[in-house]
């Protein structure tokens, strides 16, 4: 009798431990959809001023903080900003000059003309100095990527490549 008590105990154990199991994962499922990501707006950006490379045209908004030196990309198109797309740089001071790192989440776009597409998206990792900072000029250069696997996203040749930025001007 006290075997077959303990049997159906056992039973009734294993049972609600994984009826136990099941609820939590039920509930976990039904937390998620819950909190299923919904569109946000971009952060707003930190104080700064926009710049303008005379290389590629692209506007970024350059702002210090502590003893640092941001730039982000501000003027990305609507279609790859709905995608991610982004360039973030941080520099740090390294002797006479600002050294830094790009973030970048671009698309890898192969063929040229009408069949040109994008084949991936990848995040990549270049360097950056500032050599020449004043209020209406900043150089420097940049790694530039000279040969890329965009099924593999994987860097194959880099070369250092120099960049002007100017204020851009504002609308009147």
């Amino acid at each position: 009798m006290i075997l077959n008590f303990s049997r159906r105990l056992v039973a009734r154990l294993l049972l609600s431990g994984v009826c136990a199991v099941f609820l939590i994962c039920v509930i976990r499922v039904m937390a998620q959809q819950k909190q299923a990501p919904t569109p946000s707006k971009p952060a707003p950006h930190p104080p700064g001023r926009v710049w303008v490379s005379e290389t590629s045209g692209k506007e970024f908004l350059l702002w210090k903080a502590s003893q640092q030196w941001h730039a982000e990309w501000v003027n990305v198109p609507s279609e790859l900003a709905e995608r991610g797309a982004s360039i973030k740089t941080m520099f740090r001071r390294q002797g006479s000059k600002w050294v830094g790192t790009a973030q970048s989440y671009l698309p890898c776009t192969l063929g040229e003309g009408a069949q040109e597409h994008i084949a991936n998206w990848c995040h990549v990792q270049t360097g950056m100095e500032i050599s020449s900072m004043t209020d209406e000029r900043i150089t420097g250069r940049g790694e530039a990527l000279e040969r890329f696997d965009c099924q593999k996203c994987q860097v194959l040749e880099k070369a250092w490549r120099n960049f002007v930025w100017v204020p851009k001007k504002e609308k009147k």
